[in-house]
């Protein structure tokens, strides 16, 4: 899988944090990134609540590190997000030392193949992010893998494109919910 999103404005402005400590700062985006949309975002936040507060979260597919970003803004005790493409891993790095995020740590991965490797000595955690590229095969491999690093009682979610049913059952992990944002849709997985 591939953090690669086609159709994207190469650089674009970047997106902003919307709340907690670094609300309103600006990360960078890099080349070729399709980042969640504010108001998705925004969404997942509100539908996480404060089950956000002193978790451990995980992103896969990271591209910006944005959610990651808004994650640990938010009060999360520690992320790591992961991504296979370099210049992505190399902008989240970025992003993390501009805001002085010392609790994000940054692998570069293939996904799914080398999930268990990219995470090894972090799981189990409790809220689980993954934004492939809305094109990407596999899902339900890396939806699987995820699985077996949440916690007992923790939360996956997808984003995908609306035009696609995301898989119902994926490890231990079943679908328990979507929600569409216009060509976006989260799927919530338990």
């Amino acid at each position: 899988m591939s953090s690669r999103r086609a159709g994207s404005a190469a650089g674009s402005g970047g997106v902003r944090l919307l709340s907690g400590r670094w609300r309103g700062r600006r990360l960078r985006t890099p080349p070729g990134i399709r980042p969640t949309q504010a108001r998705v975002r925004e969404a997942l936040f509100s539908h996480w609540g404060d089950r956000i507060l002193r978790c451990r979260f995980l992103e896969l597919c990271a591209g910006s590190g944005a959610v990651s970003l808004e994650a640990l803004s938010r009060g999360a005790n520690s992320a790591l997000a992961v991504d296979r493409d370099r210049p992505a891993v190399k902008c989240i790095g970025e992003n993390r030392d501009r805001l002085g995020a010392r609790d994000l740590r940054v692998v570069r991965a293939e996904l799914p193949e080398c999930l268990a490797r990219a995470t090894a000595g972090e799981a189990p955690f409790d809220l689980v992010f993954i934004d492939p590229p809305y094109e990407a095969r596999g899902l339900e491999m890396l939806l699987a893998g995820a699985a077996a690093l949440i916690a007992d009682g923790g939360e996956a979610v997808l984003e995908h494109t609306s035009r696609r049913r995301p898989p119902s059952v994926a490890g231990r992990l079943s679908l328990n919910g979507t929600r569409h944002y216009g060509d976006t849709a989260l799927a919530f997985y338990d």
